[in-house]
């Protein structure tokens, strides 16, 4: 493979620039929703003016704020910057977690319509059952905002996704480049959700490889990070021309990078989500791991609390609302995670 400065071929500095300028206009907060001509279709159109703020903070307004999972660094980041920016403009936030587990989602949703809280926003175990808990949402005049797919039944406000399919090409195309060699075998490592943002990141690996002149030779998912491994473990060992893992989820990521530690083998990986053991793998120096695409959490939290305000306040928000990834490498990591966990310790200080 031919490379240029900093080691990096033309397209995936192509990409890494693209990635920074992204993350620069993710966090330009000043477009106000009255300066919008139809419906709110971006994090930054949600924002809220002055007087908006004001106005909520006489309303004593409480929000559900449910998630799928408080596992992983996304979940528990975008936890809180939903809850910072709820304290920072009054509103109480009833914060669940369902654990992977769909009826208790489903419960934990029910008991939010019962306590007739003024929103509901939602990351879903499984968005085919929770539309009937999202349908007697509706019928309470309830909003509902959802992250990842729209429910089977029910209608909601909006459905806020990170760019999946980009960021999973975006970081496959470095995985490529890096092999660097034609018919490479490639093996995903998955998650088990029900969702479209799940399938677009599949989609946007498999187009990646495409591109890159390669195969795919297994697709595998599961929740457990530990079977992840045993299963990285064994498509490791099955293929000894094995070209590249890529992952399409935060434990996935951590899975393959200690399956192809314990095999001694020179195998690059890529990855969806960009989290703190990824990012202590890239400070390192000496990692297999090529790209990550980073979902800005913090971001998308607050836009969460944003979104349903603007909602209850008369505004229109557009059916699918986009943050943008970062693409994150060894090259830009220390940058990369000012942008995506604000504030935040560098967890390879620790």
């Amino acid at each position: 493979m031919t490379k240029t400065e900093n080691g990096f071929p033309s397209r995936v500095r192509r990409l890494l620039t693209a990635s920074a300028m992204a993350a620069g206009a993710s966090f330009l907060f000043s477009t106000s929703a009255s300066a919008q001509d139809a419906c709110l279709g971006t994090a930054q159109a949600l924002a809220l003016t002055a007087d908006q703020v004001s106005d909520v903070m006489e309303r004593n307004l409480r929000f559900g704020f449910l998630t799928n999972n408080i596992s992983d660094d996304f979940s528990r980041t975008l936890v809180k910057g939903g809850e910072d920016y709820a304290n920072e403009i009054g509103v109480e936030l009833i914060v669940n977690s369902a654990d992977f587990d769909a009826n208790t989602q489903l419960s934990q949703f029910d008991a939010l319509v019962q306590q007739q809280v003024d929103g509901i926003f939602l990351t879903a175990v499984d968005a085919g059952s929770i539309g009937q808990a999202i349908r007697r949402a509706n019928d309470a005049n309830i909003p509902v905002f959802i992250v990842g797919g729209a429910p089977a039944r029910g209608e909601v406000i909006s459905v806020m996704n990170a760019s999946s399919y980009q960021g999973s090409f975006d970081a496959g195309a470095v995985l490529m480049e890096t092999i660097g060699e034609s018919n490479a075998k490639i093996a995903v490592l998955g998650i088990p959700f029900a969702l479209q943002t799940i399938r677009d990141r599949e989609k946007g690996i498999l187009d990646a490889i495409g591109a890159g002149g390669g195969q795919m030779i297994s697709l595998q998912s599961d929740f457990s990070q530990e079977t992840l491994l045993q299963l990285a473990t064994n498509v490791i060992q099955a293929n000894p021309d094995l070209g590249g893992i890529f992952a399409t989820w935060s434990l996935a990521v951590n899975a393959a990078t200690e399956a192809v530690k314990q095999s001694g083998r020179d195998i690059p990986i890529a990855g969806y989500d960009s989290e703190a053991p990824g990012y202590v793998e890239l400070a390192s120096g000496d990692t297999n791991i090529v790209a990550l695409s980073g979902q800005q959490a913090a971001l998308q939290g607050r836009a969460a609390i944003e979104g349903l305000v603007q909602s209850i306040l008369g505004a229109e928000l557009c059916d699918e609302i986009i943050t943008p990834n970062l693409l994150v490498t060894a090259d830009n990591f220390e940058e990369m995670w000012s942008i995506q966990y604000p504030g935040a310790d560098r967890p390879w200080e620790n």
